[in-house]
């Protein structure tokens, strides 16, 4: 059955009239007499439609999501009928978006190997260069002794000094590279979140409306002020809130995906929530 069907029997089963819904929602009555004769072409943001079809379905014991959910499904079936695709180019968009985003895959990858690249392979570098040192040395060192049957036990000594010093700089070179802060490239950047969202939304005329995120520190404040029927609101927050509203009775919210729930009480008033 259609949206605007299903919005007009509700609201004969409950025996009032158009006046009436649109005093109690606060909707032109103009508006709702096409809402229910399947005509959403009113010169209306769709996201003002989606919110006055969401108002009026609650209002007429219907459940809004469900409502606006078939609300897109007549929109999206009408703007089909109207589209015209010119001949000889069907689905040549969808085809050079698909090369688009293969394009610009294949070309992150290779941007990434090239980052990639010199850090993976400066480990091994670092440490041939180590040995290489370390090689040098004891050749120069098998050379003097070697070549000199006089040399004198001290200047023996001397060079087993160098070489150990020589051995321990590069031990601490070593555990410098391996105790290095450095992070993998694919680590740079990403940050462990826990924030939820709070959704609000407006089934009347809200003349202030205050949330304070109350896990920051110091707290985050968000403000809004004369809010019409069908105003919508996705807000960040860490640990919990605290709303303020001048219409408790006309205020719904949600926390992320959960059901949306209706505040108690009339007239100005606060309301929270918290994980804990």
């Amino acid at each position: 059955m259609a949206i605007g069907q299903k919005l007009e029997d509700a609201r004969n089963r409950k025996g009032i009239s158009i006046r009436e819904a649109s005093e109690s929602t606060k909707i032109r009555g103009d508006f709702l007499t096409s809402f229910e004769s399947g005509n959403f072409d009113i010169n209306l943001p769709e996201v003002y439609l989606r919110g006055f079809i969401r108002v009026y379905a609650r209002f007429l014991g219907i459940d809004p999501e469900s409502a606006v959910a078939d609300l897109n499904h007549e929109i999206g079936s009408a703007k089909n009928k109207n589209a015209k695709k010119p001949i000889g180019k069907i689905g040549g968009t969808e085809t050079t978006e698909s090369s688009k985003e293969i394009s610009s895959i294949d070309s992150t990858r290779t941007s990434a190997k090239r980052i990639s690249t010199p850090n993976s392979s400066r480990a091994p570098l670092i440490f041939i260069g180590i040995i290489g040192s370390v090689a040098v040395l004891l050749s120069i060192i098998l050379i003097i002794v070697f070549s000199s049957d006089d040399i004198s036990n001290d200047q023996i000594t001397q060079n087993e000094e160098v070489l150990k010093q020589s051995v321990r700089e590069t031990k601490s070179n070593s555990q410098k590279f391996d105790n290095s802060n450095e992070k993998p490239l694919d680590s740079i950047g990403v940050e462990e979140r826990s924030e939820s969202f709070l959704k609000l939304a407006a089934i009347g005329p809200i003349e202030r409306l205050i949330i304070s995120d109350e896990g920051k520190s110091p707290k985050v404040f968000h403000e809004f002020k004369n809010l019409q029927t069908g105003w919508e609101k996705s807000i960040p927050f860490s640990e919990g809130f605290r709303c303020y509203s001048s219409s408790l009775q006309y205020i719904r919210f949600a926390i992320d995906d959960g059901v949306e729930k209706q505040v108690s009480g009339e007239g100005a008033g606060n309301f929270s929530w918290s994980k804990k």
